[in-house]
């Protein structure tokens, strides 16, 4: 329609034109009549002209003005300025690590869960007005020179009460690079920076911090950095202490054993929170005393469902044992120290033992050299194995036969067998024939 009404306009001024050309004295081509026509075709012909004569009836339509979107860090949260009849609209926030994250808007805002930001995110703003999107986008990036920030960071929670953080300098830094820590909770109403800094030539390297009340389950750490040669980018974590908690060992370790088996008990060692028994996992390390020093034993991992104890096979006699205990995460073996070692058993039935062998060993001995003595002895009186007597010759013999040394060399003892008769045999000359 607006169209439309634009080209009658048009058409009516070109007649208007025709109509003031007519009214021109004549002749035509005078001097004074080409200027008239001139100025009458300029006016015509002006696009200006055209374009105020097309649309100055036309209502002028708003542009898309910019939202003037605007992020805070601190808080993680992102603003822009509210639009009337804006009726919905939600933000995303595109992260290097976690991908998109989108949250709905309330009262031309959204906030996001504490991230890190030190690898720089991408933040888009849509809205409706009048049912018609509006979108802006807002890159924010880790400001200062690439290389400069605090480089291998991390922390621990020891003995449920302390918490150490230590890092590096970048490799970029200058050497007049200084940085600073800041810890904020997960509720963002705790703030703190580093009570006690651990320096290297002069530069902050690390935190020690003594009092954990102010922190929650996560909390958002913050390194940043300060140079007067050239600016320096910050680097932020986000850490569960949970994770980062290293357990103390456990307490009140007692064996008790009886003929055949050995009890050790235990008590969960104390931590930030208290959790249950299920929380924890042990390990135990038993292992015999001797000289050489400690024994080759295989570590035994025991759940915190076991209610804290272990129960193994040791029959006496046993002698001098040792066991100790360290805890961890029943999610991680992030294993911490070991406990103290607890003595069990007892060095006397071993002594014993080896006091029976010797005197077994000593007596053996003994007893064989007391028979060695008697059969020596006995050896030298009497004789096993007497000689047997030799027949006479009584053809190369004399006669003369002495009866009494050979009833001697016949004798025998009483418990030999009897005594032996001899015979003695006479050879008698055959008598003469009779006449």
């Amino acid at each position: 329609m607006r169209t439309r009404w634009g080209g009658w306009t048009q058409v009516w001024s070109l007649a208007f034109i025709s109509s003031l050309v007519a009214m021109l004295p004549r002749p035509v081509g005078s001097p004074t009549c080409l200027l008239v026509i001139t100025i009458l075709l300029s006016l015509l012909l002006d696009p200006a002209f055209l374009l105020t004569q097309g649309h100055q009836d036309l209502p002028s339509v708003e542009p898309n003005s910019s939202l003037n979107v605007k992020f805070d860090p601190k808080k993680m949260q992102l603003t822009w300025d509210c639009k009337e009849n804006a009726t919905s609209g939600h933000c995303v926030m595109t992260h290097k690590e976690k991908g998109q994250i989108k949250k709905q808007m309330k009262r031309c805002q959204c906030t996001f869960q504490d991230n890190s930001l030190h690898g720089g995110v991408t933040l888009t703003v849509e809205v409706y007005v009048n049912q018609r999107p509006i979108s802006e986008t807002l890159v924010y990036t880790n400001p200062g020179k690439e290389g400069t920030a605090a480089q291998n960071f991390s922390c621990l929670v020891y003995n449920a009460d302390f918490l150490n953080c230590t890092w590096a300098k970048g490799h970029a830094a200058p050497d007049d690079v200084q940085y600073f820590l800041y810890i904020r909770n997960s509720t963002r109403k705790s703030e703190r920076e580093c009570p006690h800094y651990l320096t290297d030539a002069g530069t902050n390297v690390g935190c020690h911090l003594q009092d954990l009340s102010g922190l929650t389950s996560y909390n958002y750490f913050l390194v940043n950095g300060t140079s007067r040669e050239t600016g320096i980018q910050f680097f932020d974590s986000i850490l569960l202490l949970k994770e980062i908690e290293r357990y103390s060992p456990p307490h009140n370790i007692t064996v008790n054993c009886n003929e055949s088996h050995c009890l050790v008990r235990w008590e969960k060692p104390r931590t930030r929170k208290n959790w249950s028994n299920r929380e924890f996992q042990y390990q135990l390390d038993i292992w015999r005393q001797s000289n050489s020093g400690h024994s080759e034993n295989q570590l035994i991992v025991v759940s915190g469902d076991s209610e804290n104890r272990y129960n193994f096979p040791s029959p006496e006699p046993r002698g001098t044992q040792m066991v100790k205990i360290r805890t961890a995460d029943a999610r991680r073996a992030h294993w911490g120290d070991w406990s103290q070692p607890v003595q069990f058993g007892s060095e006397e039935p071993e002594s014993s033992l080896v006091l029976v062998y010797v005197l077994v060993v000593l007596g053996t001995l003994a007893g064989g050299l007391a028979c060695g003595c008697l059969f020596k002895r006995f050896l030298g009186s009497h004789s096993l194995f007497p000689p047997i007597p030799r027949i006479r010759d009584k053809l190369k013999d004399d006669h003369q036969i002495d009866h009494q040394v050979l009833s001697e060399k016949f004798t025998c003892d009483a418990e030999m067998g009897d005594k032996e008769e001899i015979l003695t045999v006479t050879e008698v000359a055959e008598a003469p024939a009779s006449p």
